[in-house]
């Protein structure tokens, strides 16, 4: 797993804030890896950036830096095969 640099983190983070905002203006119950939000269960082993459910879909978003994405596969995998055990489930990645 790479490190990101300050501004990445940073850049990754209000990503991740933007997102999350954005799914619950839009009715979905929202769990976001962020301070003050309700943090996401973890999947295989790794905790996605993201957990949104309305009804009977459940969308799984991770947000990946151009420093990040190459080095996170086992963790996209591991959302990816969660996503792909229940129909109304998908795995999204954001590349910033």
């Amino acid at each position: 797993m790479t490190k990101r640099t300050k501004t990445g983190q940073k850049k990754h983070d209000e990503s991740v804030l933007r997102s999350a905002e954005w799914y619950k203006k839009h009715g979905f119950i929202t769990k976001a890896d962020l301070p003050g939000w309700n943090k996401p269960e973890e999947i295989g082993g790794f905790i996605p950036d993201l957990i949104v459910k309305k009804g009977k879909k459940e969308i799984i978003l991770e947000v990946e830096t151009k420093n990040t994405d190459i080095s996170d596969t086992d963790q996209q995998k591991a959302f990816k095969k969660y996503s792909e055990r229940k129909e109304g489930r998908t795995f999204r990645k954001k590349i910033i």
